[in-house]
Formats: C-alpha cells, sequence, structure tokens
C-alpha cells in the first residue's frame, strides 16, 4: 500500500512529519532518523514485496 493509496496511511505520514519537526526541535538526532525511516517505509509501501 502506497502512501497515496490509503487515508490512513496519509494520516500516519501527517502525524509523523509533525512528529519530527518537534523532535527536532528538542534536538534528538536518533529519534529524528527514525521518524524519518517510518516516513521511509510509508511512502514505499508496507508490502515489502511491492
Amino acid at each position: 500500500m502506497k502512501v497515496s493509496d490509503s487515508t490512513d496511511a496519509r494520516t500516519a505520514m501527517q502525524y509523523l512529519i509533525w512528529a519530527l519537526e518537534h523532535i527536532e526541535r528538542t534536538g534528538s538526532p536518533e529519534a529524528a532518523r527514525h521518524a524519518r525511516l517510518a516516513m521511509e517505509a510509508l511512502r514505499d509501501g508496507a508490502d515489502p514485496s511491492s
């Protein structure tokens, strides 16, 4: 499922964007890295075979 294919995925992406903005303000590079990885996984799709 791509982000554009799912309302839930689009909502999750928006939450991750907001979270990343807050995380970057706190200065936590490890947490920011995890948020970016989650965003990338959503963009790429949940199914590793796709």
